[in-house]
């Protein structure tokens, strides 16, 4: 493993270093793209000094001989470096730690602390779940490293976890969960995600007059629940890599829907990530919104007709160029809808609900998470249990759609509205948009 930082140096020499993440990127023959990450120590110009063999020990493919090729740890590398940072570089004064198998359970405690209390650059503190996750991934790292140096890590397996007692359906289990109790403080809720369904309205409207390059990446999310950076990752029906909607018709109507985001692809020329599949699947559209889903495919389709783009990738979203819509792109574009004309068109609203959530976009910024937020609710007030939500939404675990049920009765309110916007925009999709 060897020292961090050369021992005895410098409280101000060991400062200009960090430990980072760094992404390596490769594409297949087949056009498959994947990332691989690694733990690097950089130096105060941020150019890489070392590579270290730190993540090797994530513990993320324990007891497995076969693991998917796009599989990658990233995230879980990022919680182990910023616990490398806090006690090796920012509290050498305090700890006095030359190398990782020194730290102690003290210290891990202490920056899990100060994990939970500190402010993101948002201004907001990390959540529950954030905080859960960091520890999980540190605890097992260290847990890793036990196994395989033994003596040589201070920590001891018996200090990082303790035995608990579940109830199954088949009977008392014992698990293993980290042993740390760290407070926090109570996450805050941001109000903007929240779109009132007669404000979507305006909002689709407008979408297909005034944005239509991205009009259908707003049924994507809303429709079907895909994260935006999922949205730059679909590719047209006649893809080279295969179709990336596959539809089940019926008299020429559609009654199933899937999105193809099994496998992630390189999706321009320039090597550009674009978006990531956050969990690999087939996404369904939900069915009560397939009639709008379909209108608003069937114009996205006479849209990229006039448009020139990349035969060999065809991405389903195309910038000014030609080339895939990045991430970036997307949400320059849905921020430039909502400020240009979505924000302006509400300000001049007879109702007054409208209006208000008008002014409140004037002080906030709405995002395209929003849509995804939008469409869970929908979910819930369709009586969705918490495995059909996790299903919609293409969710690694049940904790958001746990979350989205106990808050249920502030929502039902919404689904009279909710069918009747469904039911107006089959009549007026092209017509000019209502505006008081």
């Amino acid at each position: 493993m060897g020292e961090v930082i050369p021992i005895g140096a410098a409280d101000s020499v060991r400062r200009g270093y960090r430990y980072a993440v760094y992404e390596h990127r490769l594409v297949t023959t087949d056009g498959l793209a994947y990332t691989r990450s690694f733990i690097v120590l950089k130096n105060r110009y941020g150019v890489i000094v070392r590579f270290t063999k730190l993540h090797r020990f994530t513990g993320a493919h324990n007891g497995k001989i076969y693991r998917q090729q796009a599989s990658d740890v990233k995230q879980r590398l990022y919680y182990i470096c910023m616990m490398l940072n806090y006690v090796l570089i920012d509290h050498y004064d305090i700890y006095g730690v030359d190398h990782v198998f020194k730290v102690t359970k003290d210290m891990l405690t202490a920056f899990f602390m100060d994990y939970a209390h500190e402010k993101k650059v948002n201004g907001k503190y990390r959540g529950p779940d954030s905080i859960e996750r960091c520890v999980h991934a540190v605890a097992l790292f260290f847990s890793k490293l036990i196994y395989k140096y033994g003596g040589y890590v201070a920590l001891k397996r018996n200090e990082l976890y303790i035995p608990k007692e579940i109830r199954t359906p088949r009977g008392i289990k014992t698990i293993s969960v980290p042993d740390f109790q760290i407070t926090g403080v109570p996450e805050q809720k941001d109000i903007f995600r929240d779109i009132p369904t007669k404000a979507f309205q305006i909002l689709l409207n407008h979408a297909v007059r005034f944005a239509p390059d991205i009009a259908f990446a707003i049924a994507l999310q809303a429709f079907a629940g895909l994260r935006p950076g999922e949205v730059c990752s679909v590719r047209q029906e006649g893809s080279p890599k295969g179709p990336g909607l596959l539809f089940i018709r019926a008299d020429g109507r559609i009654v199933r829907a899937e999105i193809d985001l099994r496998h992630e692809y390189a999706m321009r020329s320039d090597g550009v990530i674009c978006g990531k599949i956050k969990k690999e699947r087939a996404q369904g559209v939900y069915p009560a919104f397939l009639p709008v889903f379909q209108r608003l495919y069937e114009m996205h389709k006479e849209y990229l007709a006039g448009r020139d783009f990349e035969k060999d990738y065809c991405p389903m979203f195309v910038n000014a160029r030609g080339m895939a819509m990045t991430y970036e792109d997307y949400s320059n574009r849905f921020r430039d809808l909502v400020d240009n004309h979505f924000r302006p068109a509400l300000l001049r609203q007879d109702d007054q609900e409208l209006r208000i959530y008008g002014q409140m976009l004037c002080e906030h910024t709405l995002g395209p998470h929003a849509l995804r937020h939008w469409f869970s609710v929908q979910l819930v007030l369709r009586g969705e249990d918490i495995a059909q939500l996790q299903f919609w939404r293409g969710d690694l675990s049940p904790q958001s759609a746990f979350d989205y049920l106990m808050n249920k009765g502030d929502l039902i309110r919404e689904l009279e509205e909710a069918n009747e916007m469904l039911a107006w925009f089959l009549k007026h999709a092209v017509e000019e948009p209502h505006e008081g």
